[in-house]
Parts: structure tokens; C-alpha cells; sequence
């Protein structure tokens, strides 16, 4: 598309094209059959929308937003993380009586747990810590069920496990309460992408934000589990929402190669959550002070309300282009761009992509679009199995210390990040995913080969970071995809979508290594096989890269048309 400021009489300009041939009309997201087209962000610079052409693909205004934007990924990421250590299972023993309070904690649990901490040996009358210790106390063959506990607080203090004594027989709440906030995550995923979809970006945002701080605050004062339960229920279902509210708001307020840069610094944030909540569990040791540290992050987020924009594609989508306008003219300004003089002119001639059609979640299942959601799903699903798998159950390699291990996990994870970008910018999307999450999954078959063969650690430590190095990177790419595979006016509920599969996933993840019941091979076997599966299918999708044309179309280069007429760019079809 010709330079916006050089177009002076718009309907000639468009009689001239359509006598020429040159007025494309991009297909609508309705069609029944897909058709080859481009549905890269990466516009050439003869098809700029309006939204680049007036404030540029990336300036400073672009810069400072994306980063205020990737500051909401904080919060969410320390709420998902935190049952690392807030419900981290320890060594448990049931609790002394007052007269054996002296007694050596091992000489205790060795004369009256010799099986384990659910059941305590019934003590005769009169036994003494003097008769313990020099083996003559009575050994009773009766036990009976213990019903308090102590708890090992070498590595982590007061959790919600110690609290509330899920062990034993409650052992298995300790799963549900996140088995219950990863369904909220993905409840949260749709909901919260048809509400922003409908509603804008910036409220849901903004309101979710303020959802998940008082649900934050509300979490220190509960005083059952039950109330735990519920409150990450309700945690789980705005978080996502704010996740990728974020993100999608992101991408939309940028251009060109900006949008894959921008996408994926948007989550530079999540390593770096989770180095925070590894340091400040360090600190401090007890589950409720924990709660409130990272809890008033997001409190201080509110405050953006009065800075951020809403996303101008999104008002342009919905046919409120007053108030792109005035967004635009704000950008163009701070990014010294000179505005349009005929901006007025190219706005009234953006129409709405689809027709005035209620938005719902069957959306999604519609024409092309029904292979596409059906191969995101799967694709999601096996990378969620990969990436939290190898990081939550982390605990299970037995590696050492649980800070350290998460520390140097989430190391490993920032240059997948930052390698990701130059990787998306010249390799397009689909064969960058299918490379890594099969490079993980052979990653993990070696790690069990390995160790078989050479029974070390450290080839067990190394095989894993090659693995989770190449499934960060997709976790990093498969959002970016996602939302590229979607129209403007559906793509926060798409993302969104993709979130049931994955919160599916999740719900998996606490019961993954009860395969060690049926081989101890079998869980990363199983990581292996989900992550390469989901490469497979993902080169099923169409890759959103722009591919050269072999044969340029004739027409007159004087023409302000230049080929094409484009007043979107593809994230608006």
C-alpha cells in the first residue's frame, strides 16, 4: 500500500484499481473451504494496515506498552507456581505425646512407626524415654490411626500440607486443590477470551487484575481448606484470563517482525517468576507470608488503567473507529510520526471483518477454522504434558535441593526464550515447534536410555535441560502461532480455547508419575511420545509465515495502489 499521505482523492484512487483489477477482496473467516492465503503479521511494506502505516510497526509508544503489559505476566506467574513450594510434600511423623517430647525424633519413629506415619504403636502404661532408648520398652503389636503430625521443615516451612494435615488418608487433597485451579484455567481460558473478545481487551484485563489481587488478599484469610479450594478455583479462572489478555493486547498493538518480538518478550516475565518465588521461598520458609510477598505486585498493577490503551484493531474491528482514532493520533504523536492528513478518509473505509455475528465459541468450529482449533488442541495438549511435566514433577528426579533445581531450571528457560525470536523472524512457525518438541521428546527417551546404561545423575541432569530448553522454546512459539491462526475479532477467544486442552493437560500432571506403579521408565516415556506426537501434528497447520511470490502481478507502479489495497493487516481476516 502506497504512503497514506500521498493518497488525496480516495474514491478515484479506488475507481482506478477496480479497472485495474488491483482491489483484492480478502476472503471472510466464513468461508466454508480454507483457501491459501497469507496470514502472517509480518506485512510487506506495500500492505501496511492503517494502524502501521499511521504509528508504525514499532516505536517508542510500542515499546513502552509491551513492557508495561508484560509486567501483568508477574503476578499470574507467581500463583501458578506457587504450590511448588506451598504445598510441597515433606517427611511427616506422627507427633510425639508431652512425656516423650525428649525423645530423638529417629528413636521415636522407629519404635512406634515402623511402617509408616498413618499408624502409631500403641505405647503401654508407664513407658519412659529411658526404656526406649535402652530397648526394653514393650513392643505391642496393636496400632491404631495417628491424628497429628510434625512435619520436616528443613526445606520449606509451614504449607498448606502441614496446616491443614492432608496426609495419609487426605494425602490426596493436596492434588485436587490444584486439580481445581487448573480446570479454573481452563474455564478461565474460554470465558475470559469470549468476554475480552466482545467486551475489549483492556477491561477484561484490567478487571481480572483486580479479581486475582483480592482473590491474592482473600487467600491469607481463609481458615479451612475447603475456603482454599474455592478461592483457587476463582484464582485459576482469572489468571488465565489476564495472561492472555496481555498478550494478545501485545501483539495487537504492533507490526511487522514486531509482533513475533514482542509476543515472545511477553514472556520473558515467566523465568523470571519463577527464579522470584525460588528466591522469596528462601526467605521466607511459610506458606502464608509467601502468599502476601507476591501478592501486592498485582495490586500495584491497578494503576495502568490510566496508561494503557485498548487495542486500536480491536476498535477498528468492531467498527469504533472514533475511538481508534484518538488512540492512534496519541501514538503517532509520541512516536513523532506525522498523522495522516486523510486519516478520517482510510478509517471509514475499515469495515468489520465478519458480519454482525453474535460471538460464541462455535465460532471456532466454523469452516477452516474447525481443523485448525482441532490441531491446536492436540498440539497444546502435548506440549502442556511436556513442559509441566518435566518442571513440576522436578521433585521426582530427586536432583537436590528443590530452590536450587528450580533456579537453574528457569535459567535454562531464558535463552530458549530469546533464541525463539531469531528462530520465528527466519524460520516461520510451524517447523521450528515440530523440530523442538521432538528434540525434547528424544531428550527424554535418552535420559532413561542413558541411565539405564551408565546408571549417572548428571546424564540424567543433562538430558533434562536439553529437554526442557527445547519444550520452553515451543512454549514460547505455540502462543504466538495460536493467536496468527486466528481472525482479530475471534483471536482472544482462540487463545483462550486452546487453554481447555492445555488445562486438561494440567490436570494430569499431579498423577503422571503414578505410571512409576507400572514401569519407573514409563512417565518420561510418556513425556516423550505426547511431545512428539503434538510436533506431528502441528505440521497439519498452515505455516503464517508470507511466502515469495514466483510471479508478480502486471500493473501500473504509478498506481497509488500499488497491487494491493489492504486496510488491515491479516490479523484482521
Amino acid at each position: 500500500m502506497g504512503d497514506v499521505n500521498k493518497i488525496t482523492t480516495l474514491p478515484d484512487i479506488m475507481r482506478k484499481c477496480f479497472k485495474m483489477g488491483l482491489f483484492k477482496i480478502i476472503p471472510s473467516q466464513n468461508s466454508g473451504k480454507e483457501k491459501p492465503r497469507p496470514t502472517s503479521h509480518e506485512e510487506h511494506s506495500d500492505e501496511r494496515d492503517v494502524v502501521s502505516t499511521t504509528i508504525g510497526d514499532y516505536g517508542r509508544w510500542q515499546l513502552l506498552m509491551t513492557f508495561l503489559l508484560s509486567l501483568f505476566s508477574f503476578p499470574c506467574t507467581f500463583h501458578i507456581y506457587l504450590p511448588t513450594f506451598t504445598a510441597k510434600t515433606t517427611k511427616f511423623w506422627c507427633r510425639r505425646p508431652e512425656n516423650l517430647s525428649s525423645l530423638p525424633l529417629q528413636d521415636w519413629i522407629n519404635y512406634s512407626q515402623p511402617v509408616d506415619a498413618c499408624y502409631v504403636r500403641m505405647l503401654p502404661p508407664g513407658i519412659t524415654v529411658e526404656t526406649i532408648l535402652n530397648n526394653t520398652a514393650p513392643l505391642l503389636d496393636s496400632f491404631q490411626k495417628c491424628t497429628e503430625w510434625d512435619f520436616d521443615r528443613s526445606e520449606v516451612g509451614e504449607t498448606i500440607i502441614s496446616e491443614w494435615d492432608l496426609v495419609c488418608d487426605r494425602a490426596g487433597l493436596t492434588n485436587l486443590a490444584e486439580v481445581v485451579f487448573l480446570v479454573g484455567v481452563g474455564v478461565g481460558g474460554v470465558v475470559g477470551g469470549w468476554v475480552s473478545d466482545k467486551f475489549g481487551r483492556k477491561r477484561i484485563l484490567m478487571g481480572m487484575i483486580i479479581a486475582q489481587s483480592g482473590l491474592a488478599i482473600l487467600t491469607l484469610l481463609v481458615q479451612t481448606y475447603i475456603q482454599y479450594v474455592v478461592v483457587r478455583l476463582v484464582m485459576g479462572l482469572v489468571s488465565v484470563s489476564v495472561v492472555y489478555a496481555a498478550f494478545v493486547l501485545s501483539v495487537e498493538l504492533v507490526g511487522g517482525k514486531w509482533v513475533t518480538i514482542a509476543g515472545v518478550c511477553n514472556f520473558f516475565p515467566l523465568p523470571l517468576s519463577y527464579i522470584i518465588v525460588s528466591l522469596l521461598s528462601m526467605v521466607l520458609p511459610n506458606w502464608r507470608d509467601l502468599q502476601l510477598a507476591v501478592s501486592l505486585p498485582g495490586c500495584l498493577l491497578l494503576i495502568l488503567w490510566f496508561i494503557l490503551p485498548e487495542s486500536p484493531r480491536w476498535l477498528l474491528s468492531m467498527e469504533r473507529t472514533q475511538e481508534a482514532k484518538i488512540i492512534l493520533e496519541k501514538a503517532a504523536k509520541f512516536n513523532r510520526r506525522e498523522i495522516p492528513a486523510d486519516l478520517d478518509k482510510v478509517l471509514m473505509l475499515q469495515k468489520a471483518e465478519t458480519p454482525k455475528e453474535e460471538l460464541s465459541v462455535f465460532l471456532l468450529f466454523k469452516g477452516y477454522l474447525l481443523k485448525r482449533t482441532f490441531c491446536l488442541f492436540i498440539a497444546w495438549f502435548s506440549m502442556t504434558i511436556a513442559y509441566y511435566g518435566l518442571l513440576l514433577n522436578i521433585g521426582n528426579f530427586n536432583l537436590g535441593n528443590l530452590h536450587v533445581t528450580s533456579i537453574i531450571l528457569a535459567v535454562v528457560e531464558i535463552p530458549a526464550i530469546a533464541m525463539s525470536i531469531p528462530i520465528l523472524l527466519k524460520a516461520g512457525r510451524r517447523i521450528p515447534i515440530f523440530i523442538s518438541m521432538v528434540v525434547c521428546g528424544l531428550a527424554c527417551v535418552a535420559s532413561e536410555l542413558l541411565l539405564i546404561s551408565f546408571d549417572d545423575d548428571w546424564i540424567m541432569i543433562a538430558c533434562l535441560m536439553v529437554g526442557k530448553f527445547a519444550i520452553g522454546a515451543t512454549n514460547m512459539m505455540m502462543p504466538i502461532f495460536t493467536a496468527e491462526l486466528y481472525p482479530t475479532i475471534i483471536r482472544n477467544l482462540g487463545v483462550g480455547a486452546s487453554q481447555i486442552s492445555a488445562g486438561l493437560a494440567l490436570i494430569c500432571i499431579p498423577y503422571l508419575w503414578e505410571l512409576t506403579k507400572l514401569n519407573e521408565h514409563l512417565p518420561m516415556v510418556t513425556i516423550a511420545a505426547m511431545s512428539a506426537a503434538g510436533g506431528a501434528i502441528v505440521l497439519l497447520l498452515p505455516d503464517t509465515t508470507r511466502t515469495k511470490q514466483t510471479k508478480s502481478p502486471s500493473y501500473d507502479s504509478t498506481s497509488p495502489c500499488n497491487g494491493t489495497f489492504t486496510i488491515t493487516d491479516d490479523r484482521g481476516h
